[in-house]
């Protein structure tokens, strides 16, 4: 019953003629065109207005009772709202590197002059502090350079020597093989790429390696697949390859390099401590979510990032935690302070804070520290008293767990 009584109160009422008021107003609009042409446009004009249109088309009149928040609402503009999920530090090129050093000018001035004589890339190996940025200038580097084949390897976790052959010989011919810690190394792999850079040949038996053997495959076994497959082999099965690709190394700690591999490198580039371009990192990767850094912060903010190692990743997250909860689009000067105080420590562990603070005294130890020190401290590097004192009892930790002697059984 309540369905039926709501349905005919909407119905629209007939008249004697049997048409609807929309029915009715439509025909009167098509009487009045004129014949045989256009419709015309006054009298479209009038059959459209929201007068003579029927109840359920006509266009609302505004309330001007609404209050003007609406109208600031409406007029704001649309800014993406800030996700710390969703960090892009990727380097496409050179160009996009932040950097206030000549570092960037000296690597293209490297691939034009490479491509201009149409000759291989120089070896070069680019060194630094964790967190300077060596993997990302050495990626910009080698899309710059743009090689026909690229080969990416990481010695951190152990590097086979097989599949460094492997990856030499894939990229010989003006490609490009980047090896991350170079410095890991062992000597076999080490010798390797040294001979590589020498120009030393080598054969194309390397390319394949030493095939995986399987469980039920016995020495017996392997003797005769060879011999079966002897007669296939041409009269010249290996012959020697000239080393034709390019060595681009990432290190750490380039002191451990051997001495062959250092000097066979054409080009050493040490990435130097940047906080300007730190801080234009920072603010790049906070424009695409409609946040912006205040001049106020720009000398607080390159004190934190030039001390702290490997940090800015961490404070851009806590920079768009802060502005989505405080809904602000602009970090001054208080704000950064706030953030770097009170929400950058609670998302980098101790241990990095010490070795940052280790790095800042430049090496002096640490047997205590009075309330004067770290206020001192907490002034010099800009982290605050909590991340000053966290990192200076670890260090104090740190340094009686060397000092403590093993109590183990023998």
């Amino acid at each position: 019953m309540m369905d039926d009584a709501a349905g005919e109160a909407f119905e629209e009422t007939r008249g004697e003629s049997g048409e609807t008021a929309s029915e009715s107003t439509a025909r009167h609009a098509h009487e009045n065109e004129p014949k045989g042409g256009a419709p015309d446009k006054l009298s479209r004009k009038k059959s459209e207005s929201p007068d003579s249109l029927p109840p359920s088309t006509a266009k609302p009149k505004p309330d001007s009772r609404k209050s003007d928040s609406s109208k600031t609402d409406a007029a704001a503009p649309a800014f993406p709202a800030p996700n710390s999920s969703r960090i892009d530090f990727a380097i496409p090129t050179l160009r996009h590197f932040a950097t206030y050093t000549r570092v960037q000018h000296t690597l293209e001035a490297y691939v034009v002059n490479a491509l201009a004589e149409n000759r291989r890339l120089d070896h070069i190996v680019l060194h630094g502090r964790p967190g300077s940025g060596t993997t990302l200038l050495a990626r910009a580097l080698v899309r710059d350079y743009a090689p026909a084949r690229v080969e990416e390897l990481d010695a951190l976790g152990g590097l086979p020597a097989p599949k460094l052959r492997r990856a030499l010989l894939r990229a010989n011919r003006r490609g490009v093989v980047l090896i991350r810690h170079i410095e890991l190394l062992d000597p076999e792999c080490d010798q390797i790429v040294a001979n590589y850079m020498a120009g030393k040949p080598m054969t194309r038996s390397e390319e394949s390696g030493p095939g995986m053997r399987m469980p039920w495959e016995s020495p017996r076994d392997r003797e005769i697949a060879e011999s079966a497959r002897a007669g296939d082999k041409p009269a010249d099965a290996h012959p020697m390859l000239q080393p034709g690709g390019t060595i681009i190394g990432t290190a750490l700690l380039p002191a451990r390099m051997s001495y062959a591999l250092r000097n066979a490198f054409e080009q050493m580039i040490h990435l130097r401590n940047d906080p300007k371009a730190l801080r234009a990192a920072l603010a790049r990767v906070l424009r695409p979510h409609g946040i912006t850094l205040s001049e106020t912060c720009f000398r607080r903010t390159e004190r934190v990032l030039g001390t702290l190692t490997d940090g800015t990743e961490s404070l851009a997250k806590a920079v768009l935690s802060r502005a989505q909860i405080e809904r602000v689009q602009v970090i001054d000067d208080a704000l950064m302070q706030s953030i770097v105080e009170e929400d950058l420590p609670t998302r980098l562990v101790d241990a990095q804070y010490a070795s940052a603070l280790r790095d800042h005294l430049r090496g002096g130890k640490v047997k205590g520290a009075t309330d004067e020190d770290i206020a001192r401290i907490s002034t010099e590097t800009g982290w605050g008293v909590t991340a000053v004192q966290a990192a200076v009892t670890t260090i104090l930790r740190e340094d009686r767990a060397r000092k403590r002697p093993d109590q183990s059984p023998a």
